[in-house]
C-alpha cells in the first residue's frame, strides 16, 4: 500500500468554479448555432450523454455519520436512488433538450411520427439510470415513448464501463504507475483544492486531524489494488465524497447538514452554504481528475462507448450490446449514464468545461452533445456542447431558458481538433485521436 501526502489544514475560504461563456441562440439544423459554424451548415445528428438525476447519497446515512461524525439530513428515498424532486428536474433538462433539437426532427402532422428519430439507451446497472432514460425517453418524444432501451436489470453495459462488462481489464503495473505520480502531485497550500479539504476540516471536525479517531480530510492519500480496480482512501476521497453529498442535499432542498441548527434565516443558511458548496467541490473535481479522467484507467473504462458514438457520428451501423442495431431513423439519440460516464468521455474526447453558476462540472443532469453538421462543401464536422442546470435551477426545480447562463449550453473546445478556433473536429480526427489513446492506455 502507498501512502501519500496530499493535503494540510488550512483556514476556510471559498471558491468558485471557473467561468465559462454560454452560447446564446438556438441550435437549428438549417441555421449555425454560433459564429463557429458557417453559413449554411445543417445539422445532422445528434448524440447526447447524460448523467442521471438528483439521488440520495449511495451509502447508508450511519456510514456517513461514522465518516464525519456528523448526523446528516434524512432523505425520502434509499441509498442510490432518484427523489421525486430529481425526477422533476430532470424532465425539465429533458423538455428543453427537445425543444433545443426540436428542428432536427422531422415535422410531420401524424402524432408521435417524430418518435422513431429518437433513440434513449440506459445503463441498465442501477435503478436510477433506468429510471432517468424513461424520463428523458418521454421529454425527447413529448410523451411517446415512455420507455428506454437497456440491457436487463442489474446487468453490467460495456457502454458504460467496460472494465465491469469484463470487456477491458487493468494491468497494475501500468495503472499503478501513472496513479502513483497523479497523487504526488502536491497543491499548492492556497489552492482551491487545498482550501476545500481545510473549508470541510472546519465546519465538521476542526480538531479531527488531532484526534486519533477524528475526521481529517488533509489526511495523506492511501492506493491500494482491489478486485482488479485501483482504490484511494484518506483525505482527498473523504473531502470529495463528502461535497458531493453536501451538493445532492442542497439541490434536494434538505436542511443543511451543516447548518441545520443555526437560528439564522433560512435563506441566511442557504447563502452560506453555497459559499461553502464553492469552497469544497474543488476536492470533488480533483478527485475525478486523478481517478475518473486519468487515461489509465477513462480509457479502458469508456472505450466501448467512444467506438459507439464515433461510429454513429461516421454513419456506420451500430451494434448495441443487446445485439440489436442502432436505429438508421435515430437522429436524436441519448445515453442516459452517470457522472462517471461524463468524465471518461471528457478524457477521451480531449474535453473540459467548468461552470459559474454550478460548482460541479457532472453535476445532475448535466448532459454532453457531439453535433454532426454537413457543411456547404458537404465535409462533416463534429461540435461539443454542454447543457447544465444552475445550482438554483436543480434547488428550486426552476425551467431552462435560451437566455445565457438560464440553459443555453457552452460550445466546447476539443484539444484533439486541429484548429482550436474554429470548435470543431471531423469525424477522422477524432477517430484518429482516440486510437492514438487506446494504443497508449489498452
Amino acid at each position: 500500500m502507498l501512502r501519500i501526502r496530499f493535503l494540510s489544514c488550512l483556514l476556510l475560504s471559498s471558491c468558485v468554479a471557473g467561468l465559462a461563456t454560454p452560447i446564446a441562440g438556438h441550435a437549428e439544423p438549417s441555421r449555425p448555432a454560433s459564429v463557429s459554424v458557417p453559413s449554411g451548415a445543417v445539422l445532422e445528428k445528434v448524440l447526447l450523454v447524460s448523467r442521471h438525476g438528483i439521488r440520495s447519497p449511495t451509502k447508508p446515512l450511519a456510514s456517513l455519520e461514522k465518516k464525519t461524525g456528523r448526523t446528516w439530513s434524512g432523505w425520502p428515498v434509499p441509498p442510490g436512488e432518484l427523489t421525486d424532486h430529481g425526477r422533476a428536474n430532470l424532465a425539465l433538462m429533458g423538455q428543453f433538450l427537445q425543444s433545443w433539437y426540436a428542428p432536427l426532427l422531422p415535422q410531420a402532422s401524424t402524432p408521435c411520427a417524430s418518435a422513431t428519430a429518437v433513440f434513449v439507451w440506459a445503463d441498465s446497472a442501477d435503478t436510477r439510470t433506468r429510471q432517468s432514460g424513461d424520463i428523458l425517453s418521454h421529454a425527447l418524444t413529448q410523451g411517446c415513448t415512455s420507455t428506454a432501451q437497456s440491457l436487463p436489470a442489474g446487468r453490467h453495459d460495456p457502454l458504460f464501463n467496460a472494465l465491469a462488462a469484463g470487456q477491458a481489464h487493468l494491468d497494475p503495473q501500468r495503472v499503478m504507475p501513472s496513479l502513483t505520480r497523479a497523487f504526488q502531485q502536491d497543491s499548492a497550500p492556497n489552492s482551491p483544492e487545498a482550501q476545500a479539504a481545510s473549508a470541510l476540516q472546519a465546519v465538521f471536525a476542526p480538531n479531527g486531524c488531532q484526534q486519533r479517531k477524528g475526521p481529517c480530510f488533509s489526511a495523506p492519500t492511501a492506493l491500494s489494488w482491489k478486485k482488479g480496480l485501483p482504490h484511494a482512501e484518506g483525505g482527498l476521497n473523504l473531502s470529495a465524497s463528502t461535497a458531493e453529498n453536501l451538493l445532492l442535499e442542497y439541490e434536494q432542498g434538505l436542511p443543511s447538514t451543516v447548518f441545520g441548527s443555526s437560528q439564522t434565516a433560512t435563506d441566511s443558511t442557504a447563502a452560506k452554504t453555497r459559499q461553502l458548496l464553492a469552497a469544497v467541490l474543488p476536492a470533488h473535481a480533483l478527485q475525478s481528475d486523478r481517478l475518473r479522467r486519468l487515461p489509465a484507467l477513462a480509457v479502458p473504462r469508456g472505450h466501448v462507448l467512444a467506438e459507439t458514438l464515433l461510429a454513429a457520428l461516421a454513419g456506420q451501423p451500430v451494434s448495441l450490446p443487446d445485439g440489436s442495431a442502432l436505429p438508421a431513423s435515430a437522429r436524436l439519440i441519448l445515453f442516459a449514464g452517470h457522472d462517471t460516464t461524463l468524465d471518461m468521455l471528457a478524457t477521451l474526447f480531449g474535453l473540459d468545461w467548468s461552470f459559474s453558476d454550478q460548482p460541479d462540472r457532472t453535476a445532475p443532469d448535466t448532459t454532453l452533445a457531439f453535433e454532426l453538421w454537413r457543411l456547404p462543401d458537404g465535409q462533416k464536422d463534429v461540435r461539443f456542447r454542454v447543457f447544465h442546470q444552475s445550482l438554483e435551477q436543480l434547488r428550486q426545480a426552476q425551467p431552462l431558458s435560451t437566455q445565457s447562463g438560464q440553459g443555453a449550453p457552452i460550445l466546447l473546445h476539443s484539444r484533439f481538433c486541429p484548429n482550436a478556433g474554429q470548435a470543431a473536429c471531423t469525424p477522422d480526427d477524432l477517430r484518429l485521436s482516440v486510437n492514438k489513446l487506446k494504443e497508449q492506455d489498452l
